[in-house]
């Protein structure tokens, strides 16, 4: 199901190396140098003022570029903060490609993998951690940070692609009281919360997994150094066929079939909370097949004027309504176009003008049950 619009026009300057390393990094941009020609520069004493605010200005518009910066020299280095577990640090946008073929993982499990930026267009290549150590990967759907389950150790591990930093987390066997092994789980989401209100400051974030089983749905939630899953209490919303959730500035948001968007809080005790409701989604006795997804919005700056960097897509009977979502207000905006944007349900957001690919990609369309990589390659 999709809306016309223009194809899509090849771009993106493709990055060769991988940002977590200091490696030098150069634009294939077939644009030559006169090297002979440039003024001789000591960039390592630019001033660390100056350092900072370009280094500012960098991670506000993506992570992977404050890395770079900083893997400079030790000078730049020293004048700017290491990156930590801060959504600022967070990878959001970077996806990582499973249909690699230069990256053969089989073959040399340290390889590096291809990551595309689903709002610029770059690419980058980061090596994996070892599958031994971290095991399966689960999903990167949170904020770009990557979820891996080792079935040998028991353990879930995070990890920035872009920094390289981990955090170790409960096993799963067990977490959720039954003897899963002879129920049907479904992971249908997970996200990470980062920044959660009074609760005090913690030094990693806290993971969130949303399972769904025949009857019902479950919310686990962990932090690094626990030594369990704890259940998170989902009040009236525990019996909601839940699609997807979103990950977005260290708070992860789950929507209701009736267009409710709920988030998850920590403190005191794990909960859910509503934060935007259409008007009469309560008394909604509709048995119309809806399905709510939550998307990032992708605008400059992160939000538009229609939406707070969130858009929520509902599907019924073969049409498809967009609506920004205003988290201060708890209202809606519809969106009767998306430009220069292609939504893949069940989480995605692309800028499908920025993309290079040999198929063609309708601007402006949503597609359900499809694969991004089936547009994303060469």
């Amino acid at each position: 199901m999709s809306s016309s619009g223009n194809q899509l026009c090849p771009a993106a300057t493709t990055l060769v190396t991988a940002a977590g390393n200091p490696d030098a990094v150069l634009p294939s941009t077939g644009v030559h140098v006169d090297v002979d020609r440039l003024e001789e520069r000591d960039w390592a004493n630019l001033l660390g003022d100056a350092v900072r605010q370009i280094a500012g200005k960098l991670l506000a518009d993506d992570a992977a570029e404050y890395v770079r910066l900083r893997a400079v020299c030790t000078p730049w280095r020293s004048a700017t903060v290491a990156p930590n577990w801060e959504p600022q640090f967070f990878p959001r946008n970077w996806l990582l490609l499973h249909r690699d073929e230069v990256a053969d993982t089989a073959a040399e499990p340290a390889a590096r993998r291809r990551f595309v930026n689903v709002r610029t267009g770059a690419t980058l290549r980061i090596r994996q951690p070892p599958a031994e150590e971290y095991g399966d990967f689960i999903t990167g759907g949170t904020e770009g940070l990557l979820l891996f389950h080792c079935g040998r150790t028991d353990t879930v591990r995070l990890f920035n692609p872009l920094t390289a930093a981990t955090a170790i987390l409960p096993g799963l066997a067990g977490a959720l009281g039954i003897e899963e092994a002879a129920v049907e789980l479904e992971l249908a989401a997970a996200g990470v919360i980062a920044a959660d209100g009074n609760a005090p400051a913690a030094a990693s974030p806290a993971v969130v997994l949303v399972l769904v089983m025949p009857t019902t749905t479950v919310f686990l939630c962990a932090r690094p150094g626990d030594d369990r899953w704890r259940t998170v209490d989902a009040g009236e919303a525990q019996l909601q066929p839940f699609q997807g959730g979103l990950s977005m500035q260290g708070k992860f948001y789950l929507p209701t079939r009736h267009g409710e968007v709920l988030k998850v809080e920590l403190y005191p005790q794990p909960h859910l909370v509503y934060v935007a409701r259409p008007p009469g989604s309560r008394h909604c006795t509709c048995d119309v097949a809806v399905t709510s997804y939550l998307v990032p919005s992708l605008d400059e700056g992160g939000a538009g004027e229609d939406n707070d960097g969130m858009l929520l897509v509902r599907v019924f009977d073969g049409a498809v309504d967009v609506l920004g979502v205003h988290l201060g207000k708890g209202s809606y905006t519809r969106v009767p176009d998306l430009g220069n944007r292609t939504i893949f349900l069940p989480g995605l957001t692309v800028r499908a003008d920025k993309l290079s690919s040999v198929a063609e990609m309708e601007l402006g369309s949503v597609h359900l049950d499809e694969d991004i990589e089936d547009y994303i390659i060469g």
